[in-house]
């Protein structure tokens, strides 16, 4: 039976709170910087939450191919497609030497950023209190008051095509929208073309912007926002974790085989080892309840083979934090160093999987476990080996980390990744 091929990452590419750029993160990360301030987008000062983590603006359109669809990008997509530019400018690539139809796009994307104030100066305008008039008068000029692009703008689909558009990608794709679980689905399917031959070159991702005023009164109505000042929000694993600080950014990671990789002689970062998910429907907001779901995922990830870290999910409420330490122990055991990302990065939506999976591979690259943020009192009834204060060495050649989401619903998601070797 041949070998099933290894899948090397040749580039990645990031726009984050932390940092437009993957050397911009870096650098802020080694200096225990993060990316969560105080919230800026609207005016949040009637709620208990005053904290975010944004992506600072920027324009695209030097750097687009197609300079007029910058038009038709939501902020989210804007950091889908600055991440992707990244990646496929690192990865070497000469794009005229690849079949357009063996170059796959996958993404996972989250909120669209629908928000009803679009509509609202079209309604001002024609309000008579007689309801049926009021339909009767939306054309015209209130339909001139409406952005002509919204439509486009908030599918949550549209950075999968603006990004196969981008770079004249014509194979496999498709679009993911599971929450925190998206991307990672993004990357397997990615990883499974190239496994399976239907693939020769893979841009995957996710791409997400929880920073619009439903998506927070949502939150915050749930209760899961944390009340922190800019300085301590956000501590997963900590004794006096309060909940969840709404971010947003993207991820995007360029695959291909690794022999194809070596023999174009393209920069190698790491490798995707393996993939894996499992889904337990649930009618509830209290996922991490299923041991035998991570189980299923961590054993198509990792092929029973043991990994140097864990990337837990650390969301950051008490109730949740609690349930996956629970389940870490029973899966990895106690003794597994575990990290989490949350606290540089905020929370990201579908964007989560993708973005610590590029963290992950920058963390074995480096041959270090880098410390959970914010995390000053780890929770002792949590009973887990957390990276503290300080990076932890790695003494092995080619490190491996695994990489675990889960959806709100009941899906999980796993991805191990390895530092390159020969």
């Amino acid at each position: 039976m041949p070998a099933v091929p290894r899948v090397a990452v040749t580039g990645v590419g990031m726009a984050l709170p932390l940092g437009l750029s993957v050397g911009e993160v870096r650098e802020r990360m080694s200096r225990g910087e993060g990316g969560i301030g105080p919230l800026r987008r609207f005016d949040p000062a009637s709620y208990a939450c005053h904290v975010s983590a944004e992506v600072p603006e920027f324009d695209l359109s030097a750097s687009l191919r197609f300079p007029k669809n910058q038009k038709f990008m939501s902020k989210s997509v804007l950091c889908a497609m600055r991440a992707a530019l990244e990646a496929v400018t690192a990865s070497e690539i000469d794009f005229s030497r690849f079949d357009p139809f063996r170059f796959g796009v996958y993404t996972g994307s989250g909120q669209t950023g629908l928000e009803s104030a679009v509509f609202f100066d079209a309604l001002d305008l024609v309000a008579a209190g007689d309801e049926a008039q009021d339909f009767a008068n939306l054309g015209g000029r209130a339909s001139r008051l409406i952005d002509p692009y919204f439509s486009l703008r908030t599918l949550a689909n549209a950075g999968v095509g603006l990004l196969s558009a981008e770079f004249g990608a014509r194979g496999p794709s498709g679009n993911f929208v599971q929450g925190d679980t998206a991307s990672a689905l993004a990357i397997a399917s990615g990883y499974y073309d190239l496994v399976e031959g239907r693939a020769d070159v893979v841009l995957a991702g996710g791409y997400d912007s929880l920073l619009d005023v439903s998506t927070y009164l949502a939150y915050e109505k749930a209760g899961l926002l944390s009340p922190s000042t800019p300085e301590r929000a956000y501590r997963p694993f900590d004794r006096t974790r309060d909940g969840i600080v709404l971010g947003e950014g993207a991820g995007f990671l360029v695959m291909e085989r690794l022999d194809d990789a070596k023999g174009r002689r393209g920069p190698i970062v790491g490798e995707i080892v393996g993939v894996g998910s499992s889904m337990e429907a649930l009618d509830t907001l209290e996922a991490k309840t299923s041991e035998h779901a991570l189980r299923s995922a961590i054993e198509a990830a990792t092929g029973g083979q043991a990994c140097d870290f864990v990337v837990a999910h650390g969301i950051g409420t008490q109730a949740a934090d609690r349930r996956e330490a629970d389940l870490l122990r029973a899966v990895v055991g106690p003794h597994m160093p575990v990290t989490a990302f949350k606290g540089l990065t905020g929370y990201l939506g579908a964007a989560t999987a993708s973005v610590e999976a590029v963290l992950a591979l920058l963390a074995v690259e480096q041959r270090a476990v880098p410390a959970i943020a914010r995390l000053g009192e780890g929770d002792p009834d949590l009973q887990l080996d957390f990276v503290v204060g300080h990076a932890r060495p790695l003494d092995r050649e080619s490190p491996t980390a695994l990489c675990l989401s889960w959806s709100w619903f009941g899906q999980c998601s796993a991805l191990c990744v390895r530092a390159r070797r020969s």
